[in-house]
């Protein structure tokens, strides 16, 4: 019974391939067929590319190239402000990094993080406290972070640059240290 289902479906969709021309079709010169006109037996269509409307000799339409598009201007935002409580949680970081106590400082941005996970001030402030700890690599990636949370905030992602030019200047690579930081300078207010 199966066997039988599978030869029915397959049938169909012989059938229903057979109604759908996607060219045209003529005779090997080129002419169309006409319906009046007999055709040999066993010869099948011939597939011709559409030809473009337009030109009357039938010739290619050739289109113009569109204009070169100017870079977009990215668009300004307000420059990344904290909530509440994660403005008390990072005064108690800042206040905890001065002690020297870091890892408590990192536990207070942690919870800081949990709140607003999309904030890039607060993966700076991350950032500068790897750096306290001499974990440059990941001061950079943080900062890195917090620069892709923050197109189009030109304060922010100045401070974010300033942060890696920072971290690769302690890892001895002054010329990425000197780009990341004219990139920092353009993007300062005049």
């Amino acid at each position: 019974m199966p066997v039988i289902r599978i030869l029915a479906l397959a049938a169909l969709l012989a059938i229903s391939g057979c109604s759908f021309t996607p060219f045209k079709t003529g005779t090997a010169t080129g002419a169309a067929p006409t319906g009046s006109k007999p055709r040999e037996p066993g010869a099948g269509p011939v597939l011709t590319a559409p030809t473009e409307i337009g030109r009357p000799d039938g010739g290619p339409v050739i289109e113009t190239p569109p204009p070169a598009q100017l870079p977009r201007e990215r668009p300004r935002v307000p420059p990344a402000t904290l909530s509440p409580a994660s403005r008390t949680l990072v005064s108690q970081a800042q206040a905890q990094r001065k002690k020297g106590d870091l890892p408590g400082a990192t536990v207070s941005l942690e919870r800081a993080l949990r709140i607003e996970p999309k904030n890039p001030l607060l993966w700076l402030e991350m950032g500068r406290l790897r750096m306290d700890q001499r974990n440059y690599p990941q001061a950079e990636n943080m900062a890195r972070k917090a620069l892709s949370m923050s197109v189009g905030d030109d304060s922010t992602q100045s401070a974010a640059w300033h942060l890696i030019a920072d971290s690769l200047r302690a890892r001895d690579r002054n010329p990425e240290a000197e780009e990341a930081l004219e990139r920092a300078r353009a993007l300062e207010p005049s």
